[in-house]
């Protein structure tokens, strides 16, 4: 997996690296406000259009190749962005990034079911959204830095355009499959189409929109709280960015610990139950604090619970015995659902700001939204190691 988690943190570098370089894009391609908000959002749509057929119709494919073809032409889109000339091609450029980020994620989870024990997926779910965590707070530390040295936007993304093709040929001889096990090539799950069990298991509905609301709540806070915080504590954009490194930060804490948590408890519901109901009234309480440190600390701990909950989320298909294909159909809904909220979210504060003139209207409405993983988890059956489920 250490080629796979590489080419991750490569990934969230240019996804996260729009709030660095948004003031340096608009000064270098005059790009409007309104033009940098649908830059910001190709990101979400790019993620949710292709999640889902992915999931459908290229895992009967060689995983491997696809991986291979999928992060060679994220290298290629990542030196497209250094050559863009105006926020057309930029918009273009981040949107088919993302697009391919997500063939890749989505046939992430195929090898995981080939290289890990059963036992073993909810830690190796943590781990892996762990990595993620740390590509953010890498590319909040790094980004800014090398923008700096070399004293240009673009080359930052030459650089990250000559390491993703350099895991991109490693991949052609570290990644494998296991001999004889490649269940995406069994006479059973070519014969059925995988899209199928969203309608035999209905419940991956329940699963995959429990997220939603979290997924609303946390792009407006990735949005605006900068803004927020610069004018409600006068502060400046250094020290906010400071501010907001604390959610990944969280985030590699919270990812580890839900995961194993939940395999040491042996059940999935409590972890996604304590995220769903604490994080509402975390987030209204950040938005009353002027104290720089105890904001710090708030935002650890948002990130810490943000990202204990998708590990176990994403174990939860695969305690279901579903087929390799099945499991990623179920990603795929995951990861089609949550760009959803995402993208309302920051649309729906953005309006009430300037229908209201204040940030802190629309970024309260919005924090009581994660109660939906709560709502959510009630309904969610217990597939944990001593559920019932699996003791059948």
């Amino acid at each position: 997996m250490s080629n796979l988690w590489s080419i991750d943190i490569g990934n969230v570098f240019v996804f996260m690296s729009i709030g660095v370089l948004l003031p340096l894009w608009q000064e270098d391609l005059s790009i409007s406000p309104v033009q940098a908000g649908i830059l910001g959002s190709a990101g979400f749509f790019g993620f949710g259009l292709m999640s889902l057929p992915t999931s459908i119709w290229l895992t009967k494919y060689n995983p491997k190749i696809v991986t291979l073809i999928a992060t060679l032409g994220m290298a290629i889109t990542s030196l497209a962005h250094s050559l863009a000339t105006n926020v057309e091609m930029l918009i273009i450029s981040r949107f088919t990034f993302v697009a391919l980020a997500s063939v890749r994620l989505t046939l992430q989870i195929i090898f995981i079911q080939h290289w890990f024990q059963s036992r073993l997926y909810s830690i190796v779910n943590g781990l892996d959204f762990s990595i993620r965590s740390i590509g953010q707070t890498l590319a909040l530390v790094l980004v800014p830095a090398m923008v700096t040295i070399f004293d240009s936007w673009r080359l930052v993304y030459v650089v990250i355009a000559i390491y993703m093709l350099a895991f991109s040929l490693s991949w052609i001889f570290i990644g494998k499959q296991r001999i004889g096990a490649d269940p995406t090539n069994t006479p059973s799950t070519k014969q059925v189409n995988p899209a199928g069990v969203l309608i035999r298991r209905k419940i991956l509905w329940v699963i995959a929109g429990s997220q939603i609301g979290i997924a609303c709540t946390f792009a407006s806070f990735v949005t605006f709280y900068p803004s927020y915080s610069i004018e409600y504590m006068n502060i400046s954009i250094g020290t906010a960015g400071f501010l907001m490194s604390a959610f990944p930060l969280g985030g590699i804490f919270g990812s580890v610990l839900g995961g194993a948590l939940s395999q040491k408890i042996g059940r999935r519901k409590p972890i996604l139950l304590f995220a769903g109901l604490l994080l509402p009234g975390m987030y209204l309480i950040l938005l009353s604090i002027d104290t720089i440190s105890i904001a710090y600390l708030i935002l650890f701990a948002i990130g810490a619970l943000a990202m204990s909950f998708p590990p176990v989320l994403f174990t939860i298909p695969l305690d279901m015995k579903l087929s390799p294909r099945e499991v990623a159909v179920a990603g795929g809904l995951n990861r089609t659902l949550f760009p959803i909220g995402a993208t309302m979210g920051p649309i729906i504060v953005g309006a009430l700001q300037e229908y209201s003139g204040s940030l802190l209207t629309g970024l309260t409405i919005v924090s009581p939204l994660p109660i939906t993983l709560f709502i959510a988890a009630i309904f969610i059956p217990e597939t944990g190691p001593k559920s019932a489920i699996n003791k059948s």
